[in-house]
């Protein structure tokens, strides 16, 4: 039963909070408010977006520059040129309510397919993420990042089943041409024969070269628009902390923008030099190792998915803290993997990194409660003027922090998935001259 703690927790939220959406909308705004975000003064305004600018594309608006359709204006395209092409995107606000009713529903029963926890703990672990900030802002907004989330899932779970997997590797390819991050996805091909990743990979890399040949010209208007934003908002991402350092050196020293963002280059790079070192010593620990092998298909599946979504868009980028979705997927994974590691200290580390993940999901309430203001001004200040007060300051810092760490589990595992695939033991046993003995498994 523990399998169903966050889906009931997710369904008992969701159903409390659509009563008071209809009938007390006062309350549920300030709760709403509370938690961090900002909403607006309906729900689903998100998806809403998403029919208005198609409604427009169709119109011969020219969506990158503006969408005028939309009850905000000045919002625009940032997204793949397919989705506003989708039959099944419709291009009416009659849409917004079933569709994100459904799709939040869905994906709360979602959370059901994923690795049960194994004890109430686990299970409470789990229960206190689903209400987070970063779960409530995708499903009130009912962000498009739900409806990938839904795809990948899919994709996933047809991935778990070898006969699936060419389906689910389809699946990968829909979701990374609507919203780029699911390319990653692609990493769990690594596990195939050499032949077959081969064959994957070069089908895949071409179905990218002709969509971006067919919509150069508008992938290069959307790409501006992708939103990036100030450290000290709800945003994750490596480049973070060098903009917390930039912001800071530019505060006591005077400099411009111009000459601190050089110093902050180089800052993200020795940072992900950094991250790999770490990274890769732990992937050496032989527990790890072991624990990832008794681990099922599915659990390993599941796993290697949250942590190639979360590493990847937190290593390449800023993401909008919605993407947080993604955490329940790592956070199920990471439990799981603990119960299957003996060593002590190793478990600890593992076991304080699955705590701190819930925190990092509640970041922008957390943020909201320090200082109500700046949370809301953070997305649009200069960064010259970014330096919040020292509580808010304070929390932001050991955040990146425990970011970091958590990015630093995440890629081991994924290097321990990495290391124990064809591909990767063929390469291994190709420069160290190795060859296999015939009859024996390798």
């Amino acid at each position: 039963m523990l399998r169903f703690v966050p889906s009931l927790t997710g369904l008992l939220l969701f159903g409390v909070m659509a009563w008071l959406c209809i009938h007390h909308f006062n309350i549920y705004f300030w709760l709403l408010t509370e938690a961090g975000m900002e909403p607006w003064t309906y729900p689903f305004i998100d998806s809403g977006f998403m029919y208005a600018m198609k409604q427009c594309w169709q119109h011969g608006v020219d969506v990158y520059k503006a969408v005028p359709c939309d009850i905000i204006p000045t919002n625009r395209m940032a997204y793949s040129p397919l989705w506003q092409r989708l039959p099944l995107l419709p291009n009416s606000q009659a849409a917004r309510i079933p569709v994100g009713v459904a799709t939040d529903l869905l994906w709360i029963f979602s959370l059901a397919l994923l690795p049960p926890a194994g004890t109430r703990r686990d299970a409470t672990l789990l229960a206190l993420a689903v209400p987070s900030t970063m779960v409530c802002f995708a499903l009130e907004r009912n962000n498009i990042d739900v409806w990938i989330y839904l795809l990948a899932a899919a994709g996933i779970l047809l991935a778990i089943r070898p006969a699936g997997r060419w389906a689910g590797y389809a699946i990968f390819l829909f979701a990374g041409l609507l919203k780029y991050y699911p390319f990653i996805l692609f990493g769990l091909a690594l596990r195939e024969k050499p032949r077959i990743f081969v064959a994957i990979a070069a089908a895949a890399a071409a179905a990218l070269a002709i969509f971006c040949l067919t919509f150069r010209h508008e992938l290069a208007e959307a790409m501006p628009n992708i939103p990036v934003g100030s450290p000290f908002a709800d945003f994750f991402g490596l480049n973070n902390i060098p903009l917390i350092f930039a912001a800071c050196l530019r505060r006591v020293t005077g400099l411009s923008a111009r000459t601190a963002a050089p110093i902050a280059v180089i800052l993200r790079l020795g940072l992900t030099v950094l991250l790999c070192r770490f990274a890769l010593t732990l992937a050496e620990k032989p527990a790890l190792a072991t624990g990832f092998r008794a681990l099922s298909r599915a659990e390993q599946t599941w796993l290697v998915a949250g942590a190639l979504i979360i590493c990847g868009c937190y290593v390449f980028g800023q993401s909008v803290g919605y993407r947080g979705i993604y955490l329940l997927i790592v956070l199920s994974g990471v439990l799981t993997l603990r119960r299957h590691i003996s060593d002590p200290r190793l478990r600890r580390t593992i076991a304080y990194t699955a705590i701190s993940i819930v925190p990092l999901m509640w970041n922008g309430a957390l943020l909201f409660w320090i200082d109500p203001t700046y949370i809301d001004a953070a997305y649009g200040i200069d960064l010259a003027d970014a330096i919040p007060g020292p509580a808010y300051f304070v929390v932001c810092l050991a955040r990146e922090f425990v970011w970091l760490n958590l990015a630093r589990i995440l890629l081991a595992i994924l290097i321990t998935f990495a290391k124990a695939t064809p591909l990767l033991q063929g390469v291994a046993n190709a420069q160290g001259g190795r060859h296999p003995m015939p009859g024996k498994p390798q």
